[in-house]
């Protein structure tokens, strides 16, 4: 269902945006986790690399406690590390540092897949298609500590084609919300900031930066992560909530052509 959040004045309509940003993670793809043992076979890989011993399942708990340490930083910086400084500062900081950094895109992908598949959501290629046909412009803008998981991923879904930029924390050094990589994205088009629209699916990052970064619209696509119940901030209020993306054929019309 197709929800308005906040009185449609304070936003710019549908149908007068020309670029429609979208998150990646969360947003056109969702985790499917695996089972208990999933992981292993990537943490003993890790080891392997590392020059790591002793009990893999105590080595992959370890790595998770460190990961989400790095997260927390993250989050309260906005700052997106390189993988060779993530891996060696907070990943594996036990580990000789010149080896940890000479397999730092290895050893991110390997932990990225411990923790469980990224599936595109079903209805994710056929809305982009049909937006893209209709005469939108389409980018994605993403919080990843890899620079070419999403970009392997875009390509093996087929939407790629469709995908006129990709702007990623990995490469920018900042993350969402930190409004940059929203200005960076529209300026890259050479766009119009007020008529473009940001979606995602979490409010405290997918609704304040393009906010501050001036975007005429703001959605979000409610899932799991959606904050339900909870008062949001002025910031983080999104002007318009879907519950599948196949809504987003409903709200943005055919582009006349000039």
């Amino acid at each position: 269902m197709i929800k308005y959040l906040r009185d449609k004045s304070l936003f710019n309509s549908p149908e007068n945006i020309d670029v429609i940003f979208f998150d990646k993670g969360g947003t056109l793809s969702k985790p499917v986790k695996g089972g208990k043992d999933w992981g292993l076979p990537n943490y003993k890989k890790i080891m392997d690399i590392v020059g790591a011993t002793g009990d893999v399942v105590d080595f992959g708990a370890q790595l998770v406690l460190n990961d989400k340490a790095y997260k927390k930083w993250a989050m309260k910086s906005w700052i997106e590390l390189s993988e060779e400084e993530r891996c060696s500062r907070f990943l594996l900081p036990d580990y000789p540092r010149d080896i940890v950094e000479a397999n730092a895109e290895e050893l991110t992908l390997l932990f990225s897949r411990s923790k469980g598949e990224r599936v595109l959501r079903n209805e994710a290629l056929p809305v982009i298609k049909v937006l893209y046909e209709k005469g939108y412009r389409i980018g994605i803008i993403s919080n990843t500590v890899s620079k070419v998981l999403v970009p392997g991923e875009l390509e093996e879904a087929g939407i790629d084609p469709y995908i006129e930029i990709l702007v990623m924390s990995s490469i920018t050094g900042v993350r969402k919300p930190d409004p940059a990589m929203f200005t960076e994205a529209v300026n890259s088009l050479s766009a119009d900031p007020k008529k473009s629209v940001y979606i995602g699916d979490q409010p405290n990052r997918d609704v304040e930066g393009p906010r501050r970064a001036g975007y005429g619209l703001n959605i979000i696509l409610k899932t799991s992560n959606y904050p339900e119940g909870k008062e949001l901030s002025d910031l983080q209020v999104p002007d318009i909530t879907v519950d599948s993306l196949t809504e987003l054929l409903d709200l943005f019309p055919e582009k006349t052509k000039i």
